[in-house]
């Protein structure tokens, strides 16, 4: 017989604790090909002498994809405040006490307290995955902005400007 805890907070929490790793791979990889981005424009620029508008076009990309890495790193730095988890799980004193918390929370086999504890877990676990998609959302925007920037530097050197 399942407890009521399983039953109506450990499906939720896996499917949450997924999306996390899911978001942190999108973000770690975005870094990533963001900071090659950047290095190889960088590269570019100088060996390309750029002048005018051209550079200008060339900084406004660069900026963007800061802002960029800003908020990617931001996405995939932990949260290490709160009270549930490992967090909590680290703040013990001893390991005693850190079983002694256990056995207590889960001495009830599911109770309400339990139950309600697993809900407040999901909830973190749940405005956590929610904050790290709005900072790679807002991410990749500004790297789309920042490809239509490099794309203008391109023209505008071409151009002469």
């Amino acid at each position: 017989m399942s407890t009521p805890q399983t039953d109506v907070t450990t499906a939720p929490i896996a499917e949450v604790q997924a999306q996390i790793a899911r978001v942190d791979t999108k973000a770690s990889i975005l870094f990533g090909l963001s900071l090659a981005a950047l290095t190889g424009g960088t590269a570019l620029c100088v060996t390309a002498h750029l002048h005018g508008l051209a550079v200008a076009a060339a900084v406004l990309s660069a900026c963007l994809i800061g802002a960029a890495l800003t908020l990617l790193g931001a996405a995939v730095r932990p949260a290490l405040g709160g009270n549930h988890g490992f967090v909590r799980w680290a703040s013990a004193s001893t390991a005693q006490a850190l079983f002694d918390d256990l056995y207590s929370a889960h001495r009830g086999g599911g109770s309400h307290a339990t139950t309600h504890e697993q809900a407040r877990n999901l909830w973190l676990l749940a405005q956590s995955v929610h904050r790290k998609y709005r900072r790679v959302r807002l991410a990749v925007d500004l790297l789309g902005a920042a490809l239509a920037g490099a794309f203008l530097t391109a023209i505008l050197s071409g151009l002469g400007w």
